[in-house]
């Protein structure tokens, strides 16, 4: 009797090789798993064979031997593979049970192999090709930080340290607003701190011939915005704070909390340092702002934040400040428009004597 040790891919394969060897009198004496590289695994077959005394040990093959088809296996002989793998699988399957309640948790090498064996067995039962790993999930595209953008809100609301420009930019676009675009606008402020920041708001108000809301309080802002609800724009003003003055803070996110409607503006000028523009923001962040408003860009030559600071910050321009003059000094931010300002800053002839 000759013992001859075959290897395949897969048992099927395997088997198809002592058949085609060794012919339909073989008889499997062993079977097993091995191991192909780090992950790889392969089956190994022990086949025998009597053979004469005077006869070869092995038939010989044909010199040139016709193309064959694929051998199958009847239910037999698939049985015969399956049963030793069964009692494997029923012994790893112990060992795991007995260490499931052991701390550290059971060797993962343990549990892979199980698992690989119990896909052969499966795959080798149904004839079915070993699952196909699922694709990577397509990482989703990074955008670009957005420079300019107009606003959309029906509410607009300014903010910012004092000093910075807001009633003045706040008069630009309810004028432009009301006398060039036609629109019903209202005019809400908050500014009841500062000498004269409601006499300067209110006469810009009568000269553009829109209603002034003066509040106290901001927690009144949102049953004023109930009642102004019929306007197509209201321009919120709010007293110039010092970003360090937290609670008077405090108190306008508390009442912005419940108006989700409301466009928050970080009015900046233009001349701010990279510095002092990132602590602004920190500041003021409790607010919310989805928009930078940057003014007196007449006050500085060169303005290279106009395109750096949206980037940095995340928030896109919507207005641009380019002198006192109301509302001829108001521009829609652009792209174009900010990186010119950013490299050349404003042309001699615009900029006011």
């Amino acid at each position: 009797m000759k013992i001859v040790k075959f290897e395949g891919a897969s048992m099927r394969e395997t088997l198809a090789k002592v058949k085609a060897e060794l012919g339909d009198q073989a008889v499997v004496v062993s079977t097993r798993q091995i191991r192909r590289g780090l992950l790889g695994t392969a089956y190994e077959i022990a086949a025998a064979i009597d053979q004469d005394d005077d006869g070869p040990a092995v038939p010989a093959p044909a010199p040139a031997p016709r193309p064959m088809a694929r051998p199958t296996l009847d239910d037999g002989e698939v049985e015969r593979v399956v049963a030793p793998l069964r009692a494997e699988l029923r012994s790893l399957r112990a060992m795991m049970r007995a260490r499931a309640d052991e701390r550290p948790p059971a060797n993962p090498d343990l549990r892979e192999e199980l698992a690989a064996l119990r896909r052969a067995v499966e795959q080798l039962r149904h004839g079915a090709a070993p699952a196909a790993t699922p694709p990577a999930p397509t990482p989703p595209p990074v955008t670009e930080p957005q420079l300019a953008m107009p606003s959309t809100a029906r509410v607009v609301m300014l903010v910012g340290p004092t000093g910075v420009g807001k009633t003045t930019s706040i008069a630009k676009i309810a004028a432009r607003a009301a006398l060039i675009e036609g629109q019903q606008v209202a005019i809400v402020t908050l500014d009841n701190y500062r000498v004269g920041g409601i006499d300067q708001i209110r006469t810009y108000a009568d000269l553009i011939g829109v209603p002034l809301h003066i509040l106290e309080d901001a927690a009144g802002l949102p049953d004023l915005l109930v009642e102004l609800a019929a306007y197509d724009l209201v321009l919120v003003d709010t007293a110039g704070k010092s970003p360090r003055d937290r609670a008077a803070l405090a108190a306008l996110a508390t009442a912005l909390g419940g108006l989700p409607q409301v466009e928050v503006h970080l009015t900046i000028a233009a001349a701010t340092s990279p510095a002092v523009m990132d602590e602004l923001a920190k500041r003021f962040a409790p607010l919310r702002p989805r928009r930078l408003l940057f003014t007196k860009l007449d006050e500085c030559g060169r303005a290279p934040e106009v395109t750096l600071a949206p980037a940095r910050l995340g928030l896109p321009v919507t207005w641009l400040a380019t002198g006192q003059a109301v509302p001829e000094d108001l521009e829609q931010a652009t792209v174009p428009r900010l990186v010119q300002l950013a490299r050349h800053g404003l042309a001699s002839d615009q900029v006011a004597a």
